[in-house]
Formats: structure tokens, C-alpha cells, sequence
């Protein structure tokens, strides 16, 4: 098939045809989308005063009575981040370590997207502040080992957790990311 060289006359035609198809130029706005479904409505509900465009001769059709809706519902709240200030810690973990891993857990890495924040959990990932256990004990131990080696087969969840959490993380970092977990699930 060959094609055809455009030159200029032949494309502004195009598009003037194009415009042209698009409905009536009164009724378009500057980017071409009709306006005349918004301009003349025919729905009112009952108590409502038609709107200025009504004089035009729209009908008033009552087509339903005014519902009183209520109030709308406070936003949920956040659950409460666990305290773990009085957590006893095995030995060598630090309340520094646990500050550290719960600023690297909700702010500096992927934890708190599948984990959720202060690990409250989430669709993709288990709850982390309390003292259930899937894959683990709960030691601190075993959380390191499971931060460091990853989840590639959950069991009750529907996307693996990669090494680290899919973050850059040194040794040092995991095991910040392990004492603040560990502090929030006691």
C-alpha cells in the first residue's frame, strides 16, 4: 500500500472535517467536549429550585424526594504505635537499636508498605506488633535470620518478602529492623 504525502491544505481540511464531527460548535467548549447535557439538565429533587438554566425549557421532573444524608464518619484513626520503651530486650539489643530500626522500619524503607505502619499490617504482609508468629518464634535471633533471608513462600500471605525487604540494608540496619520488631511484638 502506498501512502499518500500529506501537505498542509490537506491536513488543516482533515482536521476542520474532524471539529466539524464533533458535535455543535455553540454547544462545545475550547477543547471540544459538548456542554449540553450540563447546560440543560431535566433531574431536579424535590424541594430543589431549578437553576438558572431552566428558564431555557428543560423540564422539572421530580424524580425522587430530598434524603437527608448523615453526618459524615470521623476518619479512622491510626491504630496506636506500640510503646517500647519498657520492653525487655535480650542481651547486646539497645533502646538506641530499637529507635534506629523503628525509624528505618516506618520511614526509610519498604517495611511499613507491606507490614504497615508500626507494623500493624496490611493485605500483603503479616501484623508485626504482636505476638503471633508465622514463619518464626519471635526470638530476636529469628528475626534477624528472617528480615536478612527473606520470605520467598508464605504461607498465608500472597506476595513473597524478598531479602531486606527489597532494601539496601547493612548488617547493622537489620538488626536494628529485628529489635524494633522484636520490641513491638511484646
Amino acid at each position: 500500500m502506498k501512502l499518500q504525502k500529506r501537505t498542509w491544505p490537506g491536513v488543516l481540511l482533515l482536521l476542520a472535517a474532524a471539529s466539524a464531527a464533533c458535535g455543535d460548535p455553540e454547544t462545545n467548549d475550547n477543547r471540544g467536549y459538548t456542554k449540553a447535557p450540563l447546560e440543560n439538565p431535566n433531574v431536579f429533587i424535590a424541594g430543589e429550585e431549578p437553576g438558572e438554566m431552566a428558564q431555557y425549557g428543560a423540564p422539572n421532573r421530580v424524580v425522587a424526594e430530598r434524603i437527608d444524608l448523615p453526618a459524615p464518619v470521623a476518619a479512622t484513626t491510626a491504630p496506636p504505635v506500640p510503646t517500647t520503651a519498657t520492653v525487655a530486650l535480650p542481651e547486646g539489643v539497645t533502646q538506641d537499636m530499637v529507635a534506629a530500626g523503628d525509624e528505618i522500619f516506618n520511614s526509610g524503607s519498604t517495611c511499613f508498605t507491606c507490614h504497615g505502619a508500626g507494623g500493624a499490617g496490611g493485605p500483603l504482609a503479616p501484623t508485626l506488633n504482636d505476638a503471633d508468629w508465622i514463619h518464626v518464634d519471635g526470638g530476636y535471633d529469628a528475626i534477624v535470620a528472617i528480615i536478612d533471608a527473606g520470605v520467598p513462600t508464605p504461607l498465608q500471605f500472597p506476595a513473597p518478602m524478598p531479602p531486606r525487604g527489597g532494601s539496601v540494608l547493612s548488617d547493622e540496619q537489620v538488626r536494628q529492623l529485628a529489635a524494633y520488631v522484636f520490641a513491638i511484638s511484646r
